[in-house]
């Protein structure tokens, strides 16, 4: 008909193209539908109604599907990039078939097992629509940059609504109307910053005042944000099988911080190993631990799972109330809280090169080639061995002198013969977490070893951290800690152990009058020190500016709490003095801003607000200064 009136006749791709744009509104609103249904003791909207709505966006979604593979030119390698797509499908196909084969009509029942398949599934296709329209983003004009400042953003608004959810908080608080709704929704904020941000710090009882839906999102957020959404958009690419453009890898590149461009995608299908098989040897590691207080198994099991995504995201989010003090004994704290916070504040370049190295050595002491796809070619293992790079190097090194020379810090300014006793009445002390000063040696020991490592930043404490069990020494010791932070490209913050170290090699050659900066037998290009003494003046300029401005909306606050919690937000440690829970709401929205810049970095905060740098293309007479 269209043809005869000289309309133009749409295209099968077109076709496509539209089936796109309604399976996007269809799965928005099947999104809202779940949240509706279950976020709410009673849903505003009927149960029916919302189940149809899901069941509309699972239809278009099959619709979807199989026009792009019968419109693809290459019908096997289409269904092959789409195969998470068709197991979602089959999942549903298959709880259908059995619920047809119990109940006869289960679209008119619409029994509990196959809607939850189905909400299941629409979450799961809901996620890897938006990690990879985030790095489709990627192709686009906008910075890196900004890139990441955006998509951490859309993440910290998604899963502060989540869990402003009455379902996600405990019934205490979800009744709450008026003023203490907007306080709870700025609470929810507040937890979904520092989530996303991987800090720790906490106005809520994480597992008091969450249900365990609640804890769900807080653990999913933590996940998130510790790797990045930039690093599981990769993923998902390549395991559709789908070959990366050049400005995806390039994406990558800057948010794995590796090097050599044709190994990006190596190096996230290492990431995503190393990340989730860390997670898993810890929490089985962290099982027998958890009393049998905490509940059944599988209650012991997400325990488990919770403080080792946490630990190893570099997270200080801890289901006891008193963090891990009351584990304070257990082997496990020290066998794998702490690995796990050591390996991921290590930055996964460091991890891969080691790898790398270790495989190498390996091979080349067994005498085979053997290599594998994350591996160096065959040439380079049948000779000399895989060099590590100076950026593992100095990443080693800091880490370890940070790590020892903190403990043995601590230790010793936690001793009695240091500070002294502690003066407090027993009704007051009673109530307190226990104090470092009053372990015995070796548990204080352990104690200060663990304090020494968790400022990399973890956040999570076995002994009490306010004025009155920690030294005013050992606070500042561990905000030079929180300040210093981890390695680059890993889930750490702070200003890095290799700005810290370049600065140190660097203020080292002036004084043994050296024109370039070396280390280990390498030169530092003088950029990279001038990129690091900028990292380290822009963060400790900020942490001034928001000093003054909670030393104003915070009166009567200790200027030693003050600066702790600060440093804390910023170097996206969680330690607290206890000074999170008595913020006013202007001094939440500080440290809110200032978890979100210690993430992001302050450094690719400014590039994305400023723009791309314009170079002069001329320079100025030049004058010496009088310096020092």
């Amino acid at each position: 008909m269209k043809r005869a009136f000289g309309l133009p006749q749409p295209s099968a791709a077109a076709s496509v193209i539209w089936l796109r744009r309604v399976l996007g509104v269809a799965a928005a609103l099947a999104l809202v539908a779940i949240c509706l249904e279950y976020g709410f003791e009673r849903p505003p909207l009927p149960v029916s109604l919302l189940v149809a709505v899901q069941l509309f966006a699972a239809g278009v979604f099959v619709l979807a599907l199989a026009a792009a593979v019968v419109t693809a030119p290459r019908k096997g390698a289409a269904l092959r990039r789409r195969w998470y797509d068709i197991l979602l499908i089959l999942g549903c196909l298959l709880v259908l078939g059995a619920e047809v084969a119990v109940h006869g009509e289960p679209l008119a029942q619409a029994s509990s097992l196959y809607v939850s398949t189905l909400q299941v599934a629409l979450l799961a296709r809901f996620a890897i629509g938006a990690v990879r329209f985030n790095l489709r983003l990627a192709r686009g004009r906008l910075s890196p940059g900004g890139l990441m400042a955006l998509s951490f953003l859309v993440v910290i608004i998604v899963g502060g609504l989540l869990l402003a959810l009455p379902k996600a908080t405990a019934p205490e608080l979800r009744h709450e109307e008026g003023d203490y709704f907007y306080k709870r929704l700025l609470n929810c904020m507040f937890t979904s910053v520092s989530a996303t941000c991987v800090t720790g710090l906490t106005v809520y009882d994480t597992g008091k005042d969450f249900t365990r839906f609640g804890q769900i999102v807080i653990v999913v957020l933590i996940q998130v944000g510790g790797l990045g959404t930039m690093i599981f958009g990769g993923m998902f690419g390549i395991l559709a099988g789908r070959q990366l453009s050049l400005r995806e890898s390039l994406a990558l590149r800057d948010a794995t911080s590796h090097q050599t461009l044709g190994e990006v995608r190596k190096m996230v299908v290492f990431v995503m190993v190393c990340t989730f098989g860390c997670e898993l040897v810890g929490a089985a590691l962290l099982y027998p631990m958890w009393k049998a207080e905490v509940g059944p198994a599988t209650e012991r099991i997400f325990y488990s799972l919770f403080h080792a995504v946490a630990a190893f995201c570099n997270a200080g989010f801890a289901l006891p109330r008193d963090n891990l003090v009351p584990y304070r004994g257990a082997w496990q704290v020290y066998a794998s809280i702490m690995p796990l916070i050591v390996i991921g504040g290590l930055g996964f370049p460091v991890l891969f090169d080691l790898y790398r190295a270790l495989r190498s050595r390996l091979a080349r002491s067994s005498g085979s080639g053997a290599t594998d796809a994350l591996v160096v070619p065959r040439s380079r293992v049948r000779g000399r061995s895989h060099p590590l790079s100076l950026h593992t190097k100095l990443v080693l090194v800091s880490t370890a002198v940070l790590i020892v020379g903190g403990a043995l810090g601590l230790f010793l300014f936690e001793s009695r013969d240091w500070r002294g006793e502690r003066r407090l009445p027993p009704e007051v002390a009673a109530r307190m977490p226990p104090a470092m000063v009053d372990l015995p040696p070796a548990a204080r020991a352990a104690a200060a070893l663990f304090q020494s490592v968790t400022p990399r930043t973890a956040g999570f404490n076995v002994v009490g951290l306010d004025p009155g069990s920690f030294s005013t020494a050992g606070a500042f010791l561990t905000m030079l800690l929180m300040f210093i932070g981890g390695s680059p490209a890993g889930t750490a913050g702070g200003v890095k152990t290799v700005s810290v170290a370049t600065l140190f090699l660097g203020a080292y050659a002036v004084l043994r009058g050296r024109t370039n900066v070396e280390g280990f037998r390498r030169t530092i290009p003088l950029a990279a020190v001038r990129r690091a003494g900028m990292v380290v003046a822009l963060l400790f300029t900020f942490i001034c500016l928001m000093t003054l401005l909670l030393c104003v909306t915070e009166r009567g606050e200790s200027l030693l709490e003050i600066q702790f919690e600060l440093v804390s937000a910023c170097g996206t440690v969680g330690l607290s003095t206890g000074l999170t829970t008595r913020l006013t709401v202007a001094g939440r929205f500080l440290i809110m801003l200032a978890m979100f810049v210690g993430r992001v970095g302050p450094v690719t905060l400014l590039v994305a607000l400023t723009g791309r740098a314009s170079p002069a293309r001329y320079d100025y007479p030049e004058e010496q200064p009088v310096i020092g």
